[in-house]
């Protein structure tokens, strides 16, 4: 089933069981994603990558959100946001660990002959899309560097 199908049937469910939290959640979600779906270039369907780039994005914004409240005093704020990203989650694939993480790069750097830490941006653009929805792209720079520098 299509992440895409999947939310709008964990809508309709929530609409049932009248889960507030997971209705807003969802249904901002679902909204974003009808409307990259609209923009020039994309394509007209809503394919998995495209939702969970969305996802991503939106779990990122509630995660800086909750930050700012928290720094702000408003802890009622942080909570909610927190929440919401937590609702995110919940369509994101499992990331893999540190371990795995480096691994990965570290067969990168095998294959491309990368040495040094000018190899870098060779080293990202063949990892990045090999560990996509496996690691974030942080964690992925920060294996890199630890491996280009030693």
């Amino acid at each position: 089933m299509a992440l895409f199908e999947q939310i709008e049937r964990d809508l309709v469910t929530a609409r049932k069981q009248r889960d507030l939290m997971s209705l807003d959640t969802l249904g901002l979600l679902k909204s974003e994603v009808v409307n990259a779906g609209k923009e020039p270039g994309a394509s007209s369907s809503a394919d998995d990558e495209l939702v969970l780039a969305i996802i991503r994005r939106e779990v990122k914004r509630r995660e800086e959100a909750a930050q700012a409240f928290s720094a702000g005093g408003r802890p009622e704020s942080a909570r909610k946001e927190e929440a919401e990203a937590e609702v995110l989650r919940a369509y994101l694939p499992a990331q893999i660990g540190d371990q795995d993480v480096e691994r990965e790069v570290a067969a990168v750097i095998a294959e491309l002959g990368a040495s040094s830490p000018r190899d870098m941006g060779a080293v990202m653009k063949a990892a990045t899309p090999r560990l996509a929805g496996q690691a974030e792209p942080g964690r992925i720079a920060a294996a890199a560097r630890k491996l280009l520098a030693g």
